[in-house]
């Protein structure tokens, strides 16, 4: 007869590239990976048991340290299943020690280490160039990676007194795109098309959480459509363009380079403000294959039923509870 094997979740740990899984592990508390799809970076918190005071001596880890946290479920659905998630290089941003218990909390951020990127104004008016091309050009300043899964948006005029950072994250959300950023690399993507995909999981109250559960529905904030003004130089006249039904209007008046400009900003701002309209976090049984930017459906739920995009999903391996991931979605179409 084969043993049946229990069910167990494995944390991996690199520390400026070493492996210290071993040497922590029974100090751990727990881990939680907070991945996130929307303009905030992914992030990580690991609470130690810091009694012994190697803690806050040796062992005390630096700032912009580099970590590189891997998580492994094994025997989870079925004998011998194997499901690792890769949750990427972060850099510690934040070390927080209290007592009695004595526990040191490390936080760490998925951002570029030892950059401007995050911190210096950089002045610049970019012309007659595309979001692609930016990006690219900002990468390049701090040797990173690009990539783009969005159509392309040409520019004719802009102009930067901002960090990089700070200035390509509000571009991007002008024209309905989002940036992620990582230690390596920056990713934009269109959320919208995002929403568009299959559902990847069903959800339903048995796969719930007891009491973990929370919906929320509203109008404040909403839009059904919108009114863009813009002024044309050369004719000396401003120019409105409007879109969707009066019931609920959006009103913009910014700079843009055309009406087909105009347009594509102000469907990107309302997208924005209707993303939200009606949200759903819940917690439930550890389950790594779940990421940020996929969606899922509802089941079983009455008139909270329906296809959620997930904006984030945390997985948190504690000592004493085991691994739970909690999600939170907005639904799509409102």
């Amino acid at each position: 007869m084969i043993a049946i094997q229990p069910r167990k979740t494995i944390l991996k740990l690199e520390y400026n590239d070493t492996d210290i899984s071993g040497d922590i592990s029974g100090d751990v508390e727990s881990f939680t990976y907070n991945d996130r799809g929307a303009d905030s970076s992914d992030s990580i918190s690991i609470k130690v048991n810091a009694v012994d005071d190697k803690w806050i001596n040796s062992w005390l880890p630096d700032k912009e340290a580099v970590l590189h946290p891997t998580l492994c479920t094994k025997n989870w659905i079925v004998q011998g299943d194997s499901t690792p998630l890769d949750c990427g290089t972060l850099v510690v941003d934040d070390l927080s020690y209290s007592a009695g218990p004595c526990v040191l909390t490390i936080g760490a951020v998925a951002r570029p280490n030892g950059t401007s990127f995050h911190e210096k104004n950089q002045e610049c008016v970019w012309k007659k160039t595309s979001i692609k091309r930016i990006a690219q050009t900002i990468a390049d300043r701090y040797g990173l990676g690009c990539s783009m899964d969005a159509e392309d948006v040409d520019i004719a005029l802009k102009e930067q007194d901002d960090t990089d950072s700070s200035f390509l994250q509000k571009l991007c959300s002008t024209y309905g795109l989002i940036l992620k950023t990582y230690r390596s690399k920056i990713w934009i993507f269109d959320r919208e098309q995002y929403k568009k995909k299959d559902a990847v999981a069903t959800f339903t109250p048995a796969d719930i959480v007891p009491n973990s559960l929370s919906w929320n529905t509203t109008l404040s904030g909403t839009y059904t459509g919108g009114e863009f003004t813009y002024s044309n130089q050369k004719k000396k006249v401003n120019i409105k363009v409007t879109i969707g039904t009066a019931d609920r209007m959006l009103k913009l008046n910014q700079y843009a380079s055309s009406e087909a400009d105009a347009k594509r900003q102000l469907q990107a701002a309302i997208d924005n403000k209707n993303h939200s309209a009606t949200t759903i976090s819940f917690s439930t049984m550890g389950n790594l294959s779940l990421c940020s930017t996929m969606c899922i459906n509802i089941k079983g739920l009455g008139k909270l039923n329906g296809k959620y995009y997930m904006d984030s999903v945390t997985h948190t391996l504690n000592k004493s509870s085991g691994l739970v991931t909690k999600v939170s979605a907005s639904r799509v179409g409102g």
